[in-house]
């Protein structure tokens, strides 16, 4: 069983002493959006040779639910150690007055999370269906770009252990590039998915941290 909760090499003052995440970063917190979409803070000890971090939360327990992991939230562009609370929502305004743009050097760039609108199973949909994807529609994005943030925790059967990985890369995030099925190269510095992050960063990483924390059941008292 995975060791729950903050460690020597990674922690986060948002995750208690029983390694529960604070309701405010999730299914029981205020959200500003559409989803719950205040990330938490987080730092780690310095890797030996990273030049920058990315950052990548998963729900494995979501197999039980849905069929597939859910992924909360991706991102690279961590120039120290760390990264402040909030600071997937100031990334994502940003992106969101400037959607043609690259995003800046000064923030996260982020990847889609789980709850991207646009899947091949929007073609299989009953007609006149509100629903743009195989999630609930409440967990669905209405346009990609909202999907490119942190999408808090919202266990809906049970409590849930959520998985967050550090990666050390040998690289600044500029440096990063996946290619598409056409073979044409791409930067991070625009939304991507995760398979595209995976194949960026895949000969970059000199290291990882872990940390493993629950969050309690959305509705529950």
């Amino acid at each position: 069983m995975h060791k729950l909760g903050n460690k020597t090499q990674i922690k986060s003052k948002s995750v208690n002493e029983h390694g529960y995440l604070h309701d405010v970063h999730g299914a029981h917190g205020k959200a500003s959006f559409r989803f719950p979409d205040h990330s938490f803070e987080l730092k780690w000890d310095k890797m030996p040779n990273a030049k920058s971090y990315a950052l990548l939360l998963e729900d494995f327990d979501a197999m039980k639910v849905i069929g597939f992991p859910f992924i909360h939230w991706v991102a690279v562009n961590v120039k120290e150690n760390f990264v402040s609370e909030a600071a997937s929502k100031l990334a994502f305004d940003h992106l969101k007055e400037n959607l043609e743009k690259a995003m800046p050097s000064n923030l996260l760039w982020q990847g889609y999370n789980s709850s991207v609108s646009k899947t091949l199973v929007t073609e299989n949909k009953e007609k006149g269906s509100s629903l743009n994807g195989i999630l609930p529609e409440m967990f669905t994005s209405l346009e990609l770009e909202d999907a490119a943030q942190y999408f808090g925790p919202y266990p809906p059967d049970k409590d849930h252990v959520y998985t967050l990985t550090v990666f050390g890369l040998d690289v600044d995030a500029s440096e990063l590039e996946y290619k598409d099925a056409d073979g044409l190269s791409h930067k991070l510095d625009k939304p991507y998915y995760v398979g595209d992050f995976l194949q960026a960063v895949d000969t970059h990483v000199v290291g990882t941290y872990t940390l493993n924390f629950k969050y309690r059941q959305a509705g529950s008292n």
